[in-house]
């Protein structure tokens, strides 16, 4: 942008200055015409006494400093530079009168001497181009030097404002990076022209206005969520009144899962936003642990799990919660959308270049539309999100999600996730001598 500006500046000033310019040399070179027939005819003047007692030696057979002086006689004597007899010439010996012409090699100024009721004399004085051009040099010259003065002056001004400008444009673009990130603390400091100055305003207000709304959001989740409290303490009641039985205890550890889930959505929702926060956790271990939470409705169902974890530590760009949420909701949907018997299998590869690919195959039939990720689409009876979820937490990692057919003719859910620092053990404190 700064060329830009830099570009329009110049572009503007020189249609400026070549209009400032033709003008002022044309009149420099007029000056110069004129000073130069005054110069000519001052010499001319100064040689009218001297036109008698002149001899051939008394004048300069070549041209001095430009000028040329010769005398012409009637009768074709001539002293001075040699010069053809013009028209020109015999025309001002005829009728006595002083003349000024341009010519080729510059501009003749003929003085006729007049003797008697004739002229039988008449001066000529050439000023050549080199004389004009020499008058003219100084006021050429300064004439250029202001122009390209005036562009340089203009240059350095056109790119100290393109600079100023500049920095208010790339602070606004930093902001609203910022924002873009999620960021929505971030504020302009209004600065530069007055459109930019209302274009930070504006970003600032809008920044409010996302700011409210997603706080209003946050509370309105938050609140419908507690709603759900009034039931579970309704259902932990009743699994109290029932005889303890392993059953019993199924439902206990069920409850406990769902108080967790809905705490954490509470949590989650009442959180101020503050941008993508990296997180990271070990992959293996969340892995397993919720396999065998689905294990024992895998067992009352007849499914068999089928298992292939690394046996060293994988660290990704996840949260547990939401490695937590994306495991439950691809293996819920396995339990959901299969017949019972059913056997499913989660493995998990470690990727060269960090990260890992988790893979979920089963049995049965697959996917009937590869639309299913997206999100609120189902095609049965369900909300559709947790596929979605799944993708946002694979997407939000560094990686994706793609669906396909397992080699036993089922569905495959393909995850990948981005690879993560593993964290740094704490260093022992020495020991004390």
């Amino acid at each position: 942008m700064r060329g830009h500006l830099i570009a329009v500046v110049l572009a503007a000033l020189s249609v400026v200055l070549i209009t400032f310019l033709i003008p002022v040399l044309i009149l420099i070179r007029r000056d110069a015409d004129h000073r130069v027939t005054l110069a000519a005819m001052q010499q001319a003047a100064e040689l009218i006494p001297l036109t008698h007692n002149l001899v051939p030696s008394s004048l300069p057979t070549h041209p001095e400093n430009g000028f040329a002086v010769s005398i012409l006689a009637a009768g074709g004597a001539a002293i001075g530079v040699p010069v053809p007899r013009s028209p020109s010439v015999q025309a001002a010996l005829a009728s006595c009168r002083t003349s000024t012409s341009a010519t080729d090699g510059g501009i003749e100024v003929l003085l006729p001497v007049r003797d008697g009721p004739a002229c039988a004399t008449v001066i000529r004085v050439l000023a050549s181009d080199d004389a004009i051009v020499a008058e003219s040099r100084l006021l050429t010259l300064l004439s250029l030097t202001l122009s390209a003065a005036a562009t340089l002056i203009a240059v350095v001004l056109a790119e100290r404002l393109a600079r100023g400008l500049l920095r208010s444009v790339a602070d606004l673009a930093a902001v609203a990076d910022r924002m873009a990130d999620g960021y929505l603390t971030a504020r302009v400091r209004p600065a530069g022209p007055a459109e930019i100055r209302r274009v930070g305003d504006q970003l600032n207000l809008l920044a409010l206005r996302v700011d409210h709304l997603l706080d209003e959001r946050s509370q309105r989740n938050a609140d419908l969520t507690h709603r759900l409290r009034t039931p579970l303490t309704a259902l932990r009641l009743d699994i109290d009144a029932i005889p303890d039985s392993p059953a019993t205890q199924r439902l206990l550890a069920d409850y406990d899962v769902v108080t967790k889930a809905v705490n954490e959505v509470i949590r989650m929702a009442r959180r101020p936003p503050s941008g993508h926060v990296p997180q990271q956790c070990e992959l293996t271990a969340i892995a397993r642990e919720r396999i065998e939470f689905w294990a024992a409705l895998a067992e009352d169902t007849g499914r068999l799990i089928g298992r292939d974890l690394p046996a060293e530590p994988v660290h990704v760009h996840a949260s547990p919660a939401d490695l937590e949420a994306t495991f439950d909701a691809i293996l819920s949907n396995v339990f959901a959308h299969t017949r019972p018997g059913v056997p499913f299998w989660v493995s998990i590869i470690r990727e060269v270049k960090g990260g890992a690919l988790v893979r979920v195959d089963d049995a049965g039939s697959g996917f009937a539309d590869l639309a299913a990720i997206r999100r609120g689409h189902s095609s049965i009876a369900s909300t559709g999100l947790g596929l979605d979820i799944a993708r946002q937490t694979a997407e939000e990692s560094g990686g994706n999600l793609r669906l396909g057919r397992s080699p036993q003719g089922g569905a495959r859910v393909q995850l990948l996730l981005g690879g993560a620092r593993p964290p740094r053990r704490p260093i022992p404190p020495l020991p004390r001598g």
